[in-house]
């Protein structure tokens, strides 16, 4: 069965009496188009069988080599079936977790763009106050960014992060600084003015933009010192300058 189908046959198969997920898989499969649509919740029993059955129609789909287009069906249907409360806010995460789970690096970055296409979708299921959602979801992606190289996968470790900033509230725990730790660095920028006064012209606002840029790593290390009354002028100057640099390129 495909995807889609396949959960259409579990859907109708679990309001069955006594119907059991092995069952569900045959049982359900005819006449159970259209089972998703109606929408009707299930208890949670049902939705139990419901998510069992899809991951483990997942991980057989996924150790045959069968991933891309069905997989990205099966999480597509999962989406829309909690989307209408008739599954579990957290299935269509258990399935994400399961598939990078069952992926190489290579084919997990291959999938990752159908992930971030549904980046709305599933943001809106997790910001439905279901914490168990959030923490697959935050579970997954550790475990991605850990088996990731910072050096040899900077790209997709940087498209994982930009998923989570995007899909995680600012006031999320797992990102917010809640003691205030720092790591002050013993590096200091002290500014070359010999070199600044003998540059002209372009090189001249160059040298200022690098200047600005850099020094705006002081602020970030040590984010108490940076907003002093005696630091805020300088601060506000730098970033300035970034910004204005920015919006000519």
């Amino acid at each position: 069965l495909a995807g889609a189908a396949f959960v259409d046959s579990v859907v109708a198969a679990v309001r069955g009496a006594g119907a059991s997920s092995g069952e569900a898989a045959t049982s359900g499969a005819e006449g159970a188009n259209g089972a998703a649509a109606k929408a009707e919740p299930l208890d949670a029993e049902e939705r139990g069988t419901l998510e069992l059955s899809m991951r483990i129609f997942l991980e057989r789909k996924s150790s045959a080599g069968a991933a891309g287009a069905l997989v990205v069906a099966l999480i597509d249907r999962a989406i829309e079936l909690a989307t209408a409360r008739a599954a579990d806010l957290n299935t269509p995460f258990a399935l994400m977790e399961d598939l990078f789970d069952s992926q190489v690096i290579s084919e997990s970055e291959a999938l990752f763009p159908q992930i971030e296409q549904r980046g709305a979708a599933l943001a809106k299921l997790m910001r439905s106050t279901n914490n168990r959602a959030k923490l697959t979801f935050i579970r997954t992606c550790n475990e991605l960014l850990r088996r990731l190289s910072k050096s040899k996968n900077t790209n997709f470790c940087g498209r994982v992060l930009l998923l989570m900033a995007y899909m995680l509230p600012l006031s999320e725990r797992s990102g917010v600084n809640l003691k205030g730790a720092m790591a002050p660095s013993d590096l200091e920028l002290q500014p070359d003015e010999a070199a600044d006064d003998k540059q002209e012209g372009s090189a001249a606002e160059d040298g200022s933009l690098y200047a600005s840029f850099w020094g705006l790593q002081a602020a970030f290390a040590d984010p108490a010192a940076a907003v002093k009354p005696e630091s805020w002028a300088t601060l506000v100057s730098r970033l300035e300058t970034v910004l204005q640099a920015q919006r000519t390129i």
